[in-house]
């Protein structure tokens, strides 16, 4: 079989790949890295949860909470989406 890839090497490029996607998603918003990337190499439809779920707590420099209502906003947001309240810089 020269000259084609065998199905076992895709399916470890897919494993690893989702897995380390998994990780850096997971590192985001604030989760487990490891387990996050452990389940997303089993089961790489996770991703679309790992990818819409909002963030646990603050991340530096990616999330921060607002000063008024308490929720998660982006980090560079001047105004929170929530409460329509202006933020400092």
């Amino acid at each position: 079989m020269t000259g084609s890839v065998k199905p076992v090497f895709l399916l470890f490029l897919i494993i690893i790949v989702s897995g380390v996607l998994g990780g850096f998603m997971a590192a985001d918003r604030g989760r487990r890295v490891p387990l996050w990337c452990l389940l997303c190499a089993l089961l790489p439809p996770l991703l679309l949860q790992l990818y819409f779920s909002r963030p646990l707590h603050e991340v530096e420099g990616i999330f921060r909470k607002c000063l008024k209502c308490g929720e998660l906003i982006k980090w560079y947001a001047l105004v929170c989406k929530y409460c329509k309240s202006k933020q400092s810089g």
